[in-house]
């Protein structure tokens, strides 16, 4: 009985450590977060309208092609009582330019979606590509709703 139980416990012991955070899938979240930037914009007393940008080139998939800079955006309405508006950004710009910029939509079940940890039903998103650039430091922008110029930045890891 005492041998049973000594097993039980080395099993136990021996099946939480084998749970590592080495499993590819968790290192692509990780990293999906790292390069995130998040907005608050105040629209109204009781409606503010929320945006995640995340910067994919750092990631090493087999999605992600390193011929140009991509970037999900990702956009939703909190009106304060309970309904989540669509929002509409335009005039992206990467650099202040906004030359050979393409802007995809993207559906829910998208696999670029997959790549970024932050994802949920009630948000649209969309890709925005630019021309690959060798900058270090990237400007990213774009105009909400008010055609207000809203602006972020972001660093390539070398």
């Amino acid at each position: 009985m005492r041998y049973g139980l000594m097993v039980l416990v080395v099993l136990i012991l021996q099946g939480c450590a084998t749970k590592l955070a080495d499993d590819q899938h968790e290192k692509l979240m990780d990293y999906g977060m790292f390069n995130s930037k998040k907005i608050e914009i105040k629209n109204s007393e009781t409606s503010k309208t929320y945006v995640t940008i995340t910067y994919l080139n750092p990631i090493s998939h087999e999605l992600i092609t390193q011929e140009s800079e991509k970037f999900i955006v990702g956009t939703y309405m909190a009106t304060g009582d309970g309904s989540f508006e669509k929002v509409t950004l335009s005039g992206f710009k990467v650099n202040g330019s906004d030359k050979n910029l393409t802007v995809t939509p993207l559906p829910q079940e998208a696999p670029l979606l997959k790549l970024v940890s932050s994802t949920n039903a009630w948000t649209n998103y969309v890709l925005v590509q630019a021309p690959k650039t060798e900058q270090v430091k990237m400007e990213f922008s774009f105009e909400n709703d008010q055609s207000k110029r809203v602006t972020t930045n972001f660093q390539k890891d070398y």
